[in-house]
């Protein structure tokens, strides 16, 4: 009753913003959002054709196109981290915090972020959306086992760009969002530019980000090195992260250009294990799995080739190979470990061709194009002797492989102030699993492979109210494709092949309104509605048998706004004044979300989907100085969940996460212009107890208050 009430608040905030934008002097002039030209700009001598974004002031929304991606009609956001104070490389709270609605489930192991949004999927390992770096797939494998055990050091992000709802025709099938880490280009102003940035902070926490590049003539070059490594606030908490980076970009002619990237990661963490809710109203910081570890390898490698065809069309072909090592150390028993072995080897190629056009004096995009993706994924366990071992007999072994293929299409028509976008995409997929031998089960050896080939639509619209305020909406199908656990479990006797499985699929509605009305000022709020049917869950065989079938359903409902206001620039304005030159800007923002779910068949008919909080709200104050100083004080409020679709307890004794609220702290001065800066912060400022996630083996405990601070150097002619 709490959410409905607070739904409808919302849709009295929708709906008043609505009037105050048709209230507005229309100006025909002006964009609702920030848009794209396409100029000729003189690179080294030669004359390029590049998409040059023109932002409105202070523009947080995605332009209408950018190369060959169209965002007309699709909810949009993106938060840039150039102008927040130096962040440590795993504060992804803090990061997120303007971003309205994500939920970060928090994890001591850096090489694991668990992100999940409007209660879609269990924030585990982020599988309930799609994480990309530069475009690229950042999880182990794309479909088959979606998990994010990489993230790039937030130092290296210039941005992170947000697409809701209609993601699934830019990107691929998935039910939830997107989230693309844009990251730093070589700098064009200078030969060499270098930066080392040092950090020291609570629990022995060491982290050093060294970076080098430029552009030398046609050349650009930009690397970095990442050692992060702490002892962790429990016993065997502790990590230790690797990571690497070289991106190279060469102006091959007058109209091309060719981009070189690979990525290099290891990390080895400890993982001092979950705690029932006895356990842990006892003592949160007691040890249950003195010995479990987990070991990332990661290698990734990238090009990226941009090719303009005359004045109005681009082609990219962007290929990639990759490859993703992960091993975990669990103890089993009294003094027995696992050793289970995942290996994921991919290759991708995704193609994109835009071509622009004219009707009635306005510009027409049209994109499409077709992508290719093979991961080989074979697995096995071992089992050791003893906790600490890191070799054991074969327990089982198994192949599982994947073929994916997409054809997309997708057009922006404008006539006057009006946008449509149509879009389709046709999605193929197969996929296989084989057990060669298992060791640890009473059934007999399981051998699954299928084809399916599923088409999305989907529409999305505009309209431009003037005085950069927009209308937007967009209907857009998605859908979960079956997984290798779906198909077979190695660990599990219960579980058996399944008959008929299918994907699940979605429908996605969402219509709201967004502006930057002023130069001082942006705001977004929108009402969404989600239908997820043929959700994959357990079905009772009989005999304790069980096997995965599609009869879930559930529906989500939901009102999200977000705004920032910089009280300097109001200020000025109404007064005339010009104090934002001296002191610079302060802005308060805020976001929410306001989620109501339920699950209307199934196994969990009448109940709530796990990590769908009735709201989640984050609030915050951001100064800025330019050249001196930066300031961001934020929080998040999560209102308490389920943290399985079942709602029940099991043996953690505990049915919901608790609400909390934690608040962060960051500074940063300069010291000298921008060569010299020293940075600090506090993390759960308050020192809230708290966790935010749970698994059927137990509570994660949430880090207390801790404390960050350094120096950074830049350097560059």
């Amino acid at each position: 009753m709490r959410t409905r009430k607070l739904m409808i608040l919302g849709l009295v905030f929708f709906l008043g913003g609505f009037k105050l934008a048709l209230a507005a002097e229309p100006d025909t002039s002006s964009k609702a959002q920030p848009q794209t030209q396409t100029k000729k700009k003189k690179i080294q001598g030669a004359t390029f054709m590049k998409e040059v974004l023109v932002q409105a002031p202070k523009g947080v929304f995605l332009p209408d196109f950018s190369g060959p991606k169209i965002y007309a009609g699709k909810k949009t956001t993106s938060h840039s981290l150039s102008n927040v104070p130096a962040v440590q490389a795993d504060q992804y709270r803090r990061v997120f915090s303007q971003l309205p609605g994500v939920l970060v489930s928090e994890l001591s192991v850096p090489s694991i972020v668990n992100l999940s949004y409007r209660g879609l999927n269990d924030p585990h390992e982020s599988k309930g959306v799609l994480v990309l770096k530069d475009g690229i797939p950042a999880l182990s494998d794309w479909h088959g086992y979606p998990t994010l055990y990489y993230s790039p050091p937030l130092e290296s992000i210039e941005r992170v760009e947000f697409i809701r709802g209609g993601s699934s025709l830019l990107y691929g099938p998935q039910p939830g969002p997107v989230f693309n880490y844009v990251t730093h280009a070589p700098p064009k102003d200078k030969k060499f530019a270098a930066e080392t940035k040092h950090t020291f902070g609570s629990f022995g926490l060491y982290s050093l980000y060294n970076s080098l590049g430029g552009t030398l003539g046609p050349l650009g070059y930009y690397g970095y090195y990442h050692h992060r490594q702490a002892d962790g606030p429990r016993d065997n908490s502790d990590y230790s992260v690797h990571s690497g980076s070289f991106k190279g970009i060469l102006q091959a002619g007058e109209s091309s250009q060719l981009g070189l990237n690979f990525d290099a990661y290891s990390s080895e963490s400890g993982e001092a294990g979950r705690l029932t809710f006895a356990q842990y109203s006892e003592d949160p910081n007691r040890v249950t799995t003195p010995s479990d570890r987990i070991w990332i390898e990661r290698q990734v490698g990238s090009l990226n080739y941009e090719q303009a065809i005359g004045d109005n069309g681009l082609l990219t072909m962007k290929p990639w190979v990759g490859h993703v090592d992960r091993l975990s150390r669990r103890q089993t028993g009294s003094s027995a470990a696992n050793l289970d072995r995942q290996e994921f080897t991919f290759a991708g190629l995704d193609n994109r061709l835009r071509w622009l056009w004219e009707l009635f004096g306005n510009q027409q995009a049209l994109t499409g194009g077709f992508l290719f993706y093979y991961a080989d994924a074979p697995r096995d366990r071992r089992r050791g002797e003893e906790r600490e071992s890191k070799d054991g007999p074969k327990i089982f072994e198994m192949e599982r492989s994947t073929q994916y293929w997409a054809l997309f299409i997708e057009h922006l028509f404008k006539l006057w102030r009006l946008s449509i976008v149509p879009a389709f995409r046709l999605e193929m997929i197969s996929m296989a699993v084989k057990e060669e031998f298992n060791a640890g089960v009473t059934r007999d050896l399981i051998k699954e492979d299928f084809f399916s080939a599923v088409p999305l639509f989907g529409l999305g619209f505009g309209f431009d109210l003037g005085r950069h305020h927009e209308l937007y909406a967009n209907i857009s199908q998605g859908y979960r494709p079956k997984e290798y656990d779906d198909l077979a479990n190695p660990t599990s006797s219960a579980q058996r092949a399944p008959a008929d499985l299918e994907e699940s699929k979605t429908w996605n509605y969402e219509a709201g309104i967004r502006g930057t009305p002023v130069r001082w000022a942006h705001y977004d709020t929108s009402l969404f509605f989600i239908d997820y049917d043929n959700i994959i869950e357990n079905r009772q065989l009989g005999g304790g048998n069980t096997e995965r079938s599609n009869s879930g359903r559930a529906l989500f409902g939901g009102w999200e706004a977000q705004a920032e206001v910089d009280m300097i620039g109001l200020w000025d304005e109404l007064r005339g004044s010009e104090f934002g030159k001296r002191i610079g800007e302060l802005g308060p923002y805020g976001n929410i979300q306001l989620l109501d779910a339920k699950f209307t068949g199934g196994a969990n008919k009448g109940k709530v989907p796990a990590y769908a909080p009735e709201y989640v709200a984050k609030w915050g104050l951001a100064y800025r100085l330019p050249k001196w100083f930066r300031a961001t004080l934020s929080s998040v409020f999560v209102a308490d969940h389920y943290w399985q679709d079942s709602n029940a307890a099991g043996s953690v004794g505990r049915t919901k996460v608790g609400t909390y609220k934690v608040w962060d702290l960051a500074l940063e001065a300069f010291l000298y212009k921008d060569i010299l800066s020293l940075f600090g912060g506090v993390s759960n400022l308050f020192d809230e107890t708290y966790y935010s996630r749970i698994r059927s083996d137990g509570i994660e405990p949430a880090e207390g208050r801790s404390f960050q601070g350094g120096f950074r150097v830049k350097l560059g002619f």
